[in-house]
């Protein structure tokens, strides 16, 4: 088993020490990151080659949860009660008198702190306290940190930020570094290896794969050629069931389903194999749409299969969808791939409702906002994205626009000839 340890290089050492005496059989993968956002993306390779992720922080975890993807379980390093008590003690060795003390923390929960304090009886002067937020980088908990400590508002700070605490440190600042105790990164740990046992499992589901081919018979063409054709798409199809370790059946003259396994089909050996046999049959003169679908039993998974070639197949583009856990994901190995759900709810159509827009649509444009992480696009993105006409786009946006749950922010200027696109900004 690998388990890739992602952080700033204090905390990763100390997590690395910490489980490498405990789990000998876990292989751990160390990656140290000095400042988030300009190295996260470095990490990509991790993609099929590690069984979990244990990230230093919430910001890392959710940098690497927005940018790389990772179909495996993750956790985070939490800030408890004993990551508090044990960075408060080191402040009282500065500071005896701790209750006349201002003190700045981040990343811990406001409640966790106050009810920390109450129950061990410790009482300080005042704190400002920094929670995570989604679009906060670091820069901005340091600015806020500059800016209290130079009004006098906080004597010290307590921060969960590697890189936050190294700055402060060189400005010789009064400074502590909230870690994770021992306890705390165990009990992190237990609930990795439950949530990676858990996955297993999940991915012994079946896995199966519905190819149709998409191929313009010439009316000249011989039936000699339409045998050669065949004979070479059987080869093909052959080998690649061979690879992952399943079977193939033809349905029809141009549909072949494909017997394996969920976990099978998620490996990087397979992705290559299958953009291979795409190339190969494109090199035939011909294309392919793909539904896969996964499910505790073969009918299940030949269902959702079916669901995802049929979306596959609306704008005849040749592309791979995969349908499972009432999600649709796709169009698979493209940069325009978002994943969204197709389980409604009550409450979902009703906000639906109140926002001027189908449900299918709410669910989508939330996954935009998730996979892209941002919530302006002009209408040509949308348009490329959701696979419909701009005057589609224009048209569902419009009772947006008009409840107040987006705005135009600016128009983007073509170069070509026309009009303008609008960037609408989404506010849910």
């Amino acid at each position: 088993m690998k388990i890739a340890i992602i952080g700033y290089p204090d905390s990763v050492k100390k997590i690395l020490k910490t489980l490498e005496p405990q789990y000998s059989h876990i292989r751990f993968l160390p990656y140290e990151i000095k400042q988030l956002r300009d190295s996260v993306e470095n990490l990509k390779d991790l993609k099929g080659r590690v069984d979990g992720v244990f990230s230093t922080g919430i910001g890392v975890h959710s940098e690497i949860v927005s940018k790389l993807g990772l179909n495996v379980p993750m956790v985070y390093s939490n800030r408890e009660a004993g990551s508090i008590l044990k960075a408060l003690w080191e402040v009282r060795e500065n500071y005896p008198n701790i209750n006349n003390l201002k003190v700045g923390f981040d990343i811990v929960e406001k409640d966790v702190l106050l009810d920390t304090l109450d129950e061990f009886g410790i009482t300080l002067d005042r704190v400002d306290v920094q929670e995570y937020e989604e679009d906060k980088t670091e820069l901005d908990f340091l600015d806020e940190h500059i800016k209290n400590l130079s009004k006098g508002e906080v004597h010290c700070i307590l921060t969960a930020f590697g890189y936050v605490y190294d700055y402060f440190k060189s400005k010789k600042k009064p400074v502590y570094r909230l870690q994770s105790t021992k306890n705390e990164i165990s009990n992190q740990m237990k609930a990795l290896l439950k949530d990676i046992k858990i996955n297993e499992n999940f991915k012994n589901r079946i896995g199966i794969k519905i190819v149709k081919i998409i191929k313009k018979h010439k009316k000249d063409e011989l039936e000699n050629d339409r045998a050669a054709f065949k004979a070479n798409l059987n080869d093909i199809f052959l080998k690649y069931s061979k690879n992952i370790h399943g079977n193939y059946q033809e349905l029809s003259e141009d549909e072949y389903i494909f017997f394996t396994t969920q976990k099978i089909l998620e490996t990087k050996e397979n992705e290559v194999n299958f953009l291979k046999l795409v190339n190969e049959i494109y090199m035939l003169g011909a294309k392919v749409a793909v539904g896969i679908g996964y499910a505790e039993n073969i009918q299940g998974a030949t269902i959702n299969a079916r669901k995802a070639l049929n979306i596959s197949l609306v704008n005849d583009k040749g592309e791979i969808f995969l349908f499972s856990d009432n999600k649709i994901r796709g169009p698979l190995y493209k940069k325009t791939r978002f994943d969204y759900s197709t389980k409604i709810s009550e409450n979902f159509e009703k906000e639906a409702k109140k926002i001027g827009i189908t449900p299918k649509y709410l669910s989508k444009i939330r996954a935009l906002h998730e996979t892209f992480g941002k919530k302006e696009f002009t209408s040509k993105e949308l348009s490329e994205i959701l696979e419909i006409t701009e005057r589609s786009v224009n048209r569902i946006i419009k009772p947006i626009i008009t409840s107040g749950y987006a705005e135009i922010i600016e128009y983007e200027v073509c170069t070509s000839a026309g009009r303008p696109r609008r960037v609408v900004r989404f506010n849910f």
